[in-house]
């Protein structure tokens, strides 16, 4: 019986994955700064079609990018372009647990994302930073195979067009996945078994996850194990609490729930693992798996109320600044208040603004790095230099 169900599902990836290409791609070849023996990336893309979108896959702790070709090659059968990335994931996000920092996780999650040198957790440069390694691999794949469009999902500037991009991970990688999605406009983020970022020191989730965001919640989607081993589902609940996520969705038992799953963002499954932990259940190939990472991934997105006003309606410029930046708006600002937040989500400033449509704020005094400017229930970021 068991060797009827293996040949069954072996016949059954063929025909789902049989439009898909996937090849790696060692870092060196984006980069001759990097290390030449460490995992490749994860290219995967569809012989005959293409959405035009970007699946950016992260795994999880001590994980290697061929971990997760099963959900890789079923987005690319959907028509998207996948990179799984390569990335520095030694050190598990959960070590830092019962930490005395109350921004662990924060300095964790940004150091290696971004590159900043805050965590003494970990040693990430900017070279090595999940958003530099991705958009050298982009770059390269644009340059290698000019005639497939992956300069799409590149800015002139040749970083990371984020609005193109559907972020996810599993475990640890699930984590970053959502604290880009906090900082970045992304198309949609999916985290697996994650985000894990809870304080037994101060049973709360990380600072970060309750943090101001640029990504609205309605393009979060998490898929959990009720029988989680490695991270509690209660904490992970309690992060999506923290999150925002929940109970702004109800919990969905997908094992139970026909598509579209009361179109909740917030899911949680009881299948068996087989040889594997539970926790790595929601990323196994089975047939209700491949049910809801479609309707993860193409889940139509409605309009959000924080979606409502044009983003266009407000201009900071200029953005990056080094000293200070004018807000300029299409409506009346007079009397609306303002605050700037930092990445941890401290509020570093905030004010009423005097004029009609336009005022100026002064940067010079504020550390390198990105922060937000919180203005008329809009969320727009700004780099000082």
């Amino acid at each position: 019986m068991r060797n009827i169900l293996l040949l069954f599902f072996m016949m059954l990836a063929k025909a789902v994955f049989s439009q898909t290409l996937a090849f790696y791609v060692a870092p060196v070849l984006t980069d001759v700064n990097y290390d030449i023996f460490q995992d490749d990336h994860l290219v995967v893309r569809n012989t005959e079609f293409n959405n035009d979108k970007l699946f950016l896959f992260i795994g999880g702790t001590g994980t290697s990018t061929q971990n997760y070709l099963t959900i890789s090659s079923y987005a690319g059968s959907l028509g998207f372009d996948v990179v799984g990335i390569s990335y520095p994931n030694d050190v598990p996000a959960a070590s830092l647990s019962n930490s005395f920092d109350v921004l662990a996780f924060d300095k964790f999650r940004e150091e290696l994302c971004y590159g900043t040198d805050v965590s003494p957790a970990v040693a990430i440069d900017s070279l090595n930073a999940i958003n530099k390694r991705t958009a050298n691999l982009i770059l390269y794949l644009h340059e290698t195979y000019p005639d497939q469009n992956w300069d799409q999902y590149l800015t002139e500037e040749d970083e990371l067009n984020w609005s193109k991009i559907i972020v996810g991970g599993h475990s640890q990688g699930a984590g970053h996945a959502a604290y880009f999605a906090k900082f970045e406009e992304v198309e949609r983020t999916l985290m697996f078994s994650g985000p894990n970022d809870y304080s037994d020191r101060y049973l709360a989730p990380a600072n970060w996850l309750k943090a101001p965001g640029l990504t609205s919640m309605n393009r979060h989607f998490a898929y959990l194990s009720l029988f989680d081993e490695v991270i509690p589902f209660e904490k992970q609940l309690s992060n999506m609490e923290g999150l925002g996520l929940y109970p702004l969705y109800d919990t969905t038992h997908v094992d139970v729930t026909k598509v579209p799953f009361s179109s909740s963002r917030a899911l949680y499954t009881t299948q068996d693992p087989g040889l594997l932990l539970n926790h790595s259940t929601t990323v196994k190939f089975s047939i209700l798996n491949r049910l809801v990472w479609e309707y993860m991934l193409t889940e139509n997105i409605t309009t959000s109320l924080n979606e409502l006003a044009e983003p266009n309606e407000l201009k900071l410029y200029p953005n990056p600044s080094s000293t200070s930046m004018t807000v300029m708006s299409e409506n009346v600002l007079h009397s609306k208040h303002y605050t700037i937040k930092n990445l941890e989500g401290q509020t570093i400033r905030q004010g009423n603004v005097q004029n009609e449509k336009s005022f100026s704020i002064d940067v010079s005094n504020l550390q390198r790095g990105i922060y937000f400017l919180n203005l008329d229930a809009q969320i727009y970021k700004f780099l000082k230099l």
